[in-house]
C-alpha cells in the first residue's frame, strides 16, 4: 500500500462518491475506481461496497479510514518537522560561519 492510493481511499471515504472524489483529485474517475481496485487486491479485502450512486465503507474500510488518517497525519507532521530542522540547521550554519570570520 503506498501513500497515494491511501490518499485516493480517505478522499473517497469523505466523498462518498468516487465522481466528486475524482473531481477533487483533478483526476478521471475510471483510474481512481482502478486504484480502489488495486488497493483491495493488494490488502485481499473489500474496502468499498456501491450503495446506488454512493461509496459506503465497510467495516474493514473504516478501519483503513480511521488508521489511513493517523498514518497520513503522521507522514506530514514528520516531513514539516524534517524541514524545519534543516532550516534550523542552515540558520545554525549561517550564524556559525559569521562568526569565526
Amino acid at each position: 500500500m503506498d501513500l497515494r492510493r491511501l490518499r485516493y481511499f480517505l478522499t473517497v471515504a469523505e466523498e462518498g462518491k468516487i465522481t466528486k472524489a475524482a473531481k477533487r483529485l483533478h483526476m478521471a474517475q475510471p483510474p481512481l475506481s482502478q486504484q480502489m481496485k488495486v488497493l483491495e487486491n493488494e490488502l485481499g479485502v473489500q474496502l468499498l461496497e456501491k450503495a446506488g450512486r454512493e461509496i459506503r465503507l465497510t467495516k474493514v474500510g473504516q478501519a483503513l479510514c480511521e488508521r489511513g488518517a493517523q498514518i497520513l497525519d503522521l507522514v506530514d507532521r514528520t516531513e514539516k518537522e524534517l524541514k524545519d530542522m534543516a532550516t534550523f540547521q542552515e540558520g545554525f550554519a549561517l550564524q556559525s560561519e559569521k562568526q569565526c570570520e
